[in-house]
């Protein structure tokens, strides 16, 4: 549960779909928000099978859930706390969706640069973009090289706009002028990092408890 939203989770065997499982648990929820004086909205409720393709087709034809006397059908995608989630967790949308809003941020710093400092430029660029590429990308360690790719296109485009350089200019360099990372080193950062302090303080517990020294 987080704020008002609340997730359900549970595994299904390919070879026989039972959705039971999941109808007794929206009805407990259910129950459990009536007893309390809460209202739950099926109208918001949102569904989605994640497996191969064969596994996510499997479960849309064998039926749907049932949200408080409402059908919820299985969608391709769901989103979740800013990050859209697909079925076969390509996140191939989720990077749609991010380089689309970062490249209108991008392009409305190129308008209001003569405007600012360098400086500037880069407290803005830091805080509207770059915090985009950063939001949630530990799940993004496994996508394709396509998806990585694109997110560095926006990030070396970012950099060149931020040092008013032309695209003919080494991406790499300014970078390091930037002192920032690339995309898939900063991925690699954020997890390094997150494990060293779970490894060191066994918080949380859940997630230290499958971490092996």
């Amino acid at each position: 549960m987080y704020a008002d939203e609340t997730q359900l989770y549970t595994a299904l065997h390919p070879d026989h779909i039972d959705l039971a499982v999941i109808q007794q648990c929206t009805n407990d929820i259910h129950r459990w928000y009536a007893e309390n004086g809460m209202l739950l909205n099926p109208t918001k409720s949102e569904a989605i099978a994640v497996g191969t393709r064969a596994q996510v087709a499997a479960a849309s034809t064998s039926g749907a859930v049932i949200v408080a006397g409402n059908r919820v059908a299985f969608r391709d995608s769901v989103k979740l706390l800013g990050v859209t989630i697909d079925s076969t967790l390509s996140f191939d949308q989720h990077i749609i969706n991010v380089v689309r809003n970062c490249n209108y941020h991008l392009r409305a710093l190129r308008h209001i640069w003569p405007l600012i400092t360098t400086d500037v430029a880069k407290i803005i660029a830091c805080s509207l973009v770059s915090s985009r590429l950063d939001y949630c990308n530990g799940l993004l360690r496994n996508t394709t090289a396509k998806n990585l790719n694109r997110l560095q296109t926006v990030q070396n485009d970012l950099a060149r706009t931020v040092l008013q350089t032309s695209r003919r200019t080494s991406a790499t360099q300014s970078l390091k002028v930037l002192h920032w990372l690339p995309v898939k080193e900063r991925i690699d950062f954020k997890i390094a990092t997150t494990v060293y302090k779970i490894c060191q303080t066994h918080v949380p517990s859940y997630l230290s408890e499958l971490i092996v020294d």
